[in-house]
């Protein structure tokens, strides 16, 4: 669910055979990284949380997906050093959410936004 929602995974920018692979390579890899930045982050926040708080917290997964996003090709490039992921783990520490029990009021469904036109291919005339 997952890599379809945040990652985009049923929208390829490449058309040949091997771009596909490659980008559901990347996106597979960005997931993996990302569930082990948050555990990382879980632990932590298990770690330092008190006992005379109101809720508990977790790692906010759209934020180190995020950050991730913007990071990662620089890090692949060697722009960036990989000591920046440590820098995304202290960050997501401190960007943390609540998880409130026994929810009253059922979330808002949001209506998926489907693209009907793929940018890759030429228009047929």
């Amino acid at each position: 669910m997952e890599l379809k929602e945040k990652f985009l995974l049923e929208e390829y920018s490449g058309k040949t055979k091997t771009a596909v692979f490659q980008e559901f390579y990347i996106n597979l890899l960005m997931s993996n990284l990302t569930s082990l930045i948050k555990n990382k982050v879980d632990d932590d926040i298990d770690e330092h949380m008190t006992t005379t708080g109101k809720y508990r917290y977790q790692a906010n997964r759209a934020y180190i997906i995020g950050r991730l996003k913007k990071a990662f090709p620089k890090i692949l490039c060697n722009i960036l050093q990989t000591e920046y992921i440590d820098q995304i783990v202290s960050d997501a520490f401190k960007v943390r959410s609540q998880i409130i029990p026994g929810r009253k009021f059922r979330r808002k469904t949001r209506k998926l936004v489907c693209r009907k036109h793929f940018p890759n291919l030429r228009p047929v005339n």
